[in-house]
């Protein structure tokens, strides 16, 4: 399957800055977790996508508008998690699997503090939202 969003995902394992705080937990919306989850960790969904059409057929390069959520316990945890995604993330480009994205843009991020089920406390979060062109075939 060619998806955009996975080739971010990976971008941010690979990324040691990253993954030194997160031990691979990055995960789609989708995913149930453990009760007992450690933080801090990153989820993301698929807002919406753009297709653009030219006369009589697609363009091909759809824009994927990508959710990040950057959750942990301390306000500081969140802030250095997202912080350090958008230094991998706004602005890039490159290809797995053959799904190659063209470009990423940073569009928007907002702070919140939400209450979790299963954890012990509420956790900040950091919400930023991507904008990701990509080459569809």
């Amino acid at each position: 399957m060619k998806s955009p969003e996975f080739v971010l995902r990976t971008a941010l394992v690979n990324a040691t800055a990253v993954n030194s705080l997160i031990s691979g937990r990055i995960y789609p919306l989708r995913y149930v977790g453990p009760q007992k989850i450690a933080y801090p960790l990153l989820i993301w969904r698929r807002a919406r996508i753009e297709r653009q059409q030219a006369f009589n057929a697609p363009v091909g390069v759809p824009r994927v508008t990508m959710e990040l959520f950057a959750y942990g316990e301390t306000y500081e945890s969140a802030r250095d998690l997202a912080d350090k995604c958008r230094v991998v993330l706004d602005g890039y480009g490159g290809t797995l699997d053959n799904t190659e994205v063209k470009q990423t843009a940073l569009i928007d991020e907002a702070d919140d503090l939400v209450e979790v089920e299963g954890a012990e406390s509420p956790l900040y979060l950091v919400k930023q939202t991507y904008d990701i062109w990509w080459q569809e075939t």
